[in-house]
C-alpha cells in the first residue's frame, strides 16, 4: 500500500442529536464511511490500492446501507415528532401511514432505491446509453400520418383515421410505417430504462418529447390522490433530518430514484393524483395478462414490461429484466413491494376508513355503484399477487421468506468475479434487513476475503479498508442498540423494533472485530512508520490509526498502537542527535498525545505493553542470550537495541505528555482507573492523588520511572556502548530531572545504572590513553648492532609518551576512585527500593543485576590486564572485591570462575629499566 493511499483514507466522525434513535445514530455513523468510499471512487488511486471496479462496488455497498438506514431514520424521526395515525381521507395519507408502521415496506423501498441508483450510476450505465435507444426519438407516427395524408385518406391531420389511435400499432401494425414502429420500440426502451432508474419525471418527459402525451397520462394514473398539493400534504408525514451535506445527497437520491408509492418525494405533475388509481392499476394488470395469454402478441417486450411495472405483474415485467442479477432483483422486489402496498392498504381500510369508503376506487373513495364485493375481491387478488389471502399478522414473515428466495439464488455467473463477490455480500445485507442475525454472515464473508482474497486475488487496500470500516460501523451500531425507556416511549413500537433488531444482531455476532480491523491497521501502521515525518507530523496518520483502533478491544488496540511506536524507531544502529532526533521525539509525543486524548484509560497499558514488546516478555518460548563469561544475562534473543532506544525515547515523551495532562487536569479520572488496572489493584484510599501534582508524582513513581529503569537496564547489559551514548540525552530529559528534583525512589536504580555507565566511560578514557601510549612506544627509534642509531636508555624521555602515560595513570586512578566507594557500600548493586514496581520477572531482574555486577568486575580487571599489573590486581582489585559487602553475593558461580581464570593469566608488569636490561 502506498503512503498516499493510506493518507487519503480517513474516518471523520459522524454525529447526531443526543435524542436520536438507534437507526438515526446508525445512519450518522454510516455517513463518514460512505463519504470516504465516494471520494475514493471518483478520485484516481494507485492500482495497488484497488481497481476502479472494486472501489465502485464498495461505494455501492455503502450506499445500500445508507438507503436502508435512511428509510428507518426518517420513520424514526417522524415518530419522535409526534406523528399519530388518523382516519384515512386520501390514499396519499394512507400510504404514509403504512410506510411509517410497516418496516418491511420501508426496507423494500430502500433496497429498490439503491437498485435504481446503482443502475443510473454504475460502471455499465454508459454502455446502456449506447444500446440504440438514445435520446431524441420521435414516436408520434409522423411518417405514417404523412403517408396516409398523401394517400388522401385524411382531409385534416389525424382526423378520421382510427388506425392512429394510441393502440393502433397493437391493433393494426401493418398500417404503420416500419420506421415509426422502430421509433416506438426505441421510446419504450428509454421509458422502461427511466422507470428502472426511478426517474418518473424523466419518464414522463420522454413520453411528452417523443410525441406520445397519452403515455404521460398513463403514468400519471399511478399517483395516489392527495388533497391540495402533494408536497403540502407530505409535510404531515416524513420529517426532515438534520441538515448536512450527506443528508442533502440522500434526499437527492430519494427524489431522483423513486416510484409512485414514495409519497412526498415527487410532486404530481399537473394533478393531485388519481382517485381511481386501483381501477387504473387493474386495467394495466388486465392488459398485461391478455397479451401474456396470447401465443403471439404485437406488444413489444418493453411495453409489456411497462404494464407489468405499473400493475405489479411479475410475469409481464420479469422477461424484460433478465439481463443481470440486479435487474432481476429489482423486478421481483418491485412487484413484491406493489403486492405489499396493496395488501396493507386493504388491511388498513377496515380500521382507518368508513365501511363504505374504498380509497383509490372512486372519487372520495366512493366506488362505482355497479361494483360488487366479488369484483373488488377479484381486483384485490390481482393487485396483491403472491400475498393474496395472507393475513396481516403474517405479511412480514411471508415477505421475509420471499426476499430470501428472491435474493440469494440470483447471485450467479452473470457477473464478473469482483462484482459476483460483492453481489453475494450485498444480497446478504439485504437479507439481514429482515433477519438481523444474518449480519454475522457479512462479517464472516469479510473475514474470508481477508484470509483468502477476493475472487482468488489478494485483498487490495481498499477492500481491507472497507472490511475494517464496516466492522467499526457495525460495532458502533451494536454498542448504541440499547434504547432507554424514555426513547421507547418517545419512539413507540418503531424505535423498539429497531432496537430489537440491533440487539438480535449483537447477541449473534458479538463485538470482537479485532481480526478484521487489524488487517487495515497493519497497513496503516506500515505506511505511517515508513514515512513517519510526512505521515505523523505533517499529516494525520496518527489520528487515522486512532480512529480505526477505537473499534478494537482494549488489548488489541493497545498492541496495535504499540506496534506503531516500535516501527518508528531508528534502524541506523547509531545514537541519533540534532534535527533527526528532535523530529522523532515530536512524532512520538504526538502519537502518545493522540492516544491519551482518545483512550485515557488505556494510556498506561500502552506504555506497559510497549516495554513488554521491546523486552519480548510475552514471548514465553523466547530464548535468553547466552553471552561469553556472562552466561544467561536476562535478555531475550529477539530484543534489539533499536527497540530499546525507541522505548526510552517514548517514555521520555510520555512523561512530558503526562505532566502536561496533569497540569491541565484532563482525563485524570479515566487515566487513574487505567493506572490501577496496570498495577493490578486499586490504590488505598490514603494513597489516591488529591491534586494534579499528586497525580503526576504517582505516575512518575509507579510507572514511568520503573519502566524507564527496566528498559535502560536491559539496554545497558545488551549494549553498554550504545547506552553510554544515549546517557547525556536521558540525563537532560524532563523525566530524569524531575526524578532528581522530587527525590523519587526510582531514582536509585537510575543512579546505579549511571554509576555503571560512568565506570564504562572511564574505562573507555583509560583505554584511549593506553592506545596513545602504545602508539608512542611503537614510534620510538630503538636499534643497535652497528646501525649508527643509539638505543634509548634509562632516563630518556619522549614528551608525548610521558604525557600519555600521565593521562593513562590519571584515567586509571579516576576509574578506581569511581569504583571503590560503591564497592564498599552495604547496599547491593541495583537492589530495588522498597515497594518498587517493575515489569521484569524476578529471575530476569536478578540475572540482569548479576550481569551488571560481573561486567563491572571485568571492566576493573581489564585495566590491570592492559597494564600487565598482576600485583595491582591482587593488592587492589581482589582485596576490594573480597571486602565488598555485596559483590560476591551478586556474582553467579560461573562469573567468579571466569574472573579467577582471567586473573590468573594477568602478566607481571616490566618496568622501563627491566625492559632496557633485556636489550
Amino acid at each position: 500500500m502506498s503512503a498516499d493511499a493510506a493518507a487519503s483514507s480517513s474516518v471523520p466522525k459522524g454525529g447526531c442529536s443526543y435524542s436520536a434513535g438507534p437507526s438515526e445514530r446508525a445512519l450518522a455513523a454510516l455517513k463518514p464511511f460512505a463519504r470516504i468510499a465516494w471520494e475514493e471512487c471518483r478520485e484516481p488511486l494507485p492500482e495497488s490500492a484497488g481497481p476502479a471496479r472494486t472501489r465502485w462496488e464498495i461505494h455501492s455497498t455503502w450506499t445500500l446501507l445508507l438507503c436502508l438506514h435512511h428509510a428507518e431514520a426518517e420513520a424514526e424521526r417522524c415518530m419522535r415528532a409526534g406523528w399519530q395515525p388518523q382516519e384515512w381521507r386520501t390514499e396519499a395519507q394512507a400510504l404514509r401511514h403504512i410506510f411509517l408502521e410497516n418496516r418491511s415496506l420501508r426496507m423494500l423501498g430502500a433496497v429498490l432505491r439503491w437498485l435504481r441508483w446503482a443502475h443510473s450510476w454504475g460502471p455499465e450505465c454508459s454502455q446502456r446509453e449506447d444500446d440504440g435507444c438514445g435520446a431524441g426519438a420521435d414516436a408520434s407516427y409522423e411518417r405514417t400520418r404523412r403517408t396516409l395524408q398523401l394517400e388522401g385518406s385524411l382531409s385534416e391531420p389525424l382526423q378520421g383515421a382510427p388506425t392512429l389511435h394510441p393502440d393502433g400499432p397493437l391493433q393494426q401494425p401493418g398500417r404503420f410505417d416500419e420506421a415509426d414502429l422502430v421509433d416506438e420500440v426505441r421510446l419504450m426502451r428509454r421509458l422502461l430504462r427511466a422507470l428502472r432508474r426511478g426517474d418518473l419525471r424523466g419518464a414522463m418527459q420522454i413520453c411528452s418529447d417523443g410525441g406520445q402525451p397519452w403515455r404521460v397520462a398513463l403514468l400519471q394514473g399511478m399517483f395516489p390522490y392527495a388533497e391540495g398539493s402533494a408536497s403540502a400534504e407530505a409535510e404531515a408525514g416524513y420529517a426532515a433530518m438534520d441538515d448536512d451535506d450527506d443528508e442533502d445527497v440522500l434526499a437527492a437520491v430519494k427524489e431522483e430514484h423513486t416510484d409512485w408509492s414514495e409519497i412526498g418525494t415527487l410532486e404530481h405533475p399537473g394533478c393531485n393524483g388519481n382517485p381511481w388509481r386501483r381501477i387504473w392499476k387493474e386495467q394495466c394488470w388486465d392488459t398485461a395478462q391478455r397479451h401474456l395469454q396470447r401465443s403471439s402478441t404485437p406488444m413489444s417486450l418493453q411495453e409489456l414490461a411497462i404494464s407489468g411495472f405499473c400493475s405489479g405483474h411479475q410475469d409481464a415485467l420479469l422477461p424484460a429484466c433478465s439481463g443481470s442479477w440486479a435487474d432481476r432483483l429489482w423486478a421481483e422486489l418491485h412487484c413484491m413491494k406493489e403486492w405489499l402496498v396493496e395488501s396493507l392498504l386493504d388491511e388498513g381500510r377496515a380500521k382507518w376508513c368508513p365501511s363504505d369508503v374504498f380509497l383509490g376506487e372512486g372519487d372520495c373513495g366512493c366506488p362505482d355503484p355497479s361494483e360488487t364485493p366479488e369484483t373488488r375481491s377479484a381486483r384485490r387478488d390481482k393487485l396483491c399477487g403472491a400475498l393474496r389471502g395472507t393475513r396481516g399478522t403474517d405479511l412480514d414473515a411471508v415477505v421475509a421468506r420471499e426476499v430470501q428466495r428472491i435474493v440469494v439464488p440470483r447471485v450467479s455467473e452473470d457477473l464478473n468475479e469482483v462484482a459476483s463477490s460483492f453481489a453475494a455480500l450485498q444480497a446478504t445485507i439485504v437479507c439481514s434487513a429482515w433477519e438481523p442475525e444474518r449480519g454475522d454472515e457479512v462479517i464472516t464473508m469479510l473475514r474470508n476475503w481477508l484470509g483468502e482474497g477476493v475472487s482468488g486475488s489478494p485483498c487490495p487496500f481498499v477492500v481491507k479498508q472497507f472490511a475494517s470500516h464496516f466492522a467499526i460501523w457495525q460495532k458502533e451500531s451494536l454498542e448504541q442498540c440499547d434504547v432507554s425507556k424514555d426513547e421507547l416511549n418517545a419512539g413507540g413500537a418503531d424505535a423498539a423494533a429497531s432496537a430489537g433488531n440491533l440487539e438480535a444482531l449483537r447477541s449473534k455476532t458479538g463485538r470482537d472485530v479485532d481480526d478484521i480491523v487489524r488487517e487495515l491497521v497493519g497497513d496503516l501502521v506500515a505506511a505511517a512508520s515508513g514515512a513517519w515525518q510526512k505521515q505523523c507530523i505533517e499529516g494525520h496518520a496518527v489520528e487515522l490509526i486512532a480512529e480505526h483502533v477505537s473499534a478494537m478491544t482494549a488489548a488489541s488496540r493497545v498492541a496495535a498502537f504499540a506496534s506503531l511506536l516500535l516501527q518508528m524507531g531508528s534502524r541506523s544502529g547509531e545514537v541519533e542527535c540534532g534535527t533527526a532526533l528532535e523530529l522523532r521525539l515530536e512524532a512520538l509525543k504526538r502519537c502518545i498525545w493522540v492516544f491519551w486524548d482518545r483512550f485515557p484509560e488505556d494510556t498506561f497499558a500502552l506504555l506497559a505493553v510497549l516495554v513488554r514488546k521491546a523486552l519480548c516478555l510475552d514471548a514465553s518460548s523466547a530464548e535468553e542470550v547466552d553471552l561469553p563469561s556472562l552466561g544467561l544475562c536476562g535478555i531475550r534473543k529477539a530484543v534489539t537495541t533499536s527497540d530499546l532506544s525507541l522505548v526510552l525515547l517514548s517514555i521520555m515523551m510520555f512523561w512530558v505528555v503526562a505532566r502536561d495532562r496533569a497540569e491541565a487536569g484532563e482525563f485524570l479520572e479515566e487515566a487513574l482507573r487505567g493506572l490501577e488496572s496496570v498495577l493490578g489493584s486499586s490504590l488505598p484510599e490514603g494513597e489516591r492523588p488529591e491534586s494534579t501534582d499528586d497525580f503526576a508524582r504517582l505516575v512518575l513513581d509507579a510507572i514511568a520511572l520503573p519502566l524507564f529503569a527496566d528498559t535502560l537496564l536491559t539496554l545497558t547489559v545488551q549494549d553498554p556502548t550504545y547506552a553510554l551514548g544515549m546517557l547525556p540525552l536521558l540525563q537532560s530529559s524532563a523525566l530524569w530531572s524531575d526524578a532528581i528534583s522530587c527525590k523519587s525512589p526510582g531514582l536509585q536504580t537510575l543512579t546505579e545504572i549511571e554509576w555503571f555507565l560512568g565506570l564504562c566511560r572511564r574505562q573507555s578514557e583509560w583505554s584511549q590513553a593506553g592506545d596513545i601510549v602504545s602508539a608512542c612506544r611503537q614510534s620510538q627509534p630503538v636499534s643497535g648492532c652497528g646501525s649508527g642509531m643509539r638505543l634509548l636508555g634509562p632516563g630518556w624521555h619522549d614528551a608525548r609518551a610521558s604525557q600519555a602515560e600521565l593521562e593513562r595513570s590519571a584515567a586509571r586512578d579516576s576509574l578506581l576512585d569511581w569504583a571503590r566507594p560503591r564497592l564498599a557500600q552495604d547496599r547491593p548493586l541495583l537492589e530495588p527500593p522498597l515497594r518498587a514496581h517493575t515489569t521484569l520477572p524476578e529471575q530476569q531482574w536478578q540475572r540482569l543485576c548479576g550481569a551488571v555486577a560481573c561486567r563491572s568486575l571485568f571492566v576493573l580487571l581489564s585495566v590491570f590486564e592492559g597494564e600487565r599489573d598482576f600485583d595491582g590486581a591482587m593488592n587492589d582489585l581482589v582485596v576490594a572485591v573480597a571486602q565488598s559487602p555485596w559483590m560476591l553475593r551478586r556474582l553467579e558461580p560461573h562469573h567468579a570462575r571466569a574472573f579467577l581464570s582471567r586473573l590468573a593469566v594477568v602478566p607481571m608488569r616490566l618496568e622501563d629499566e627491566h625492559l632496557c636490561a633485556a636489550f
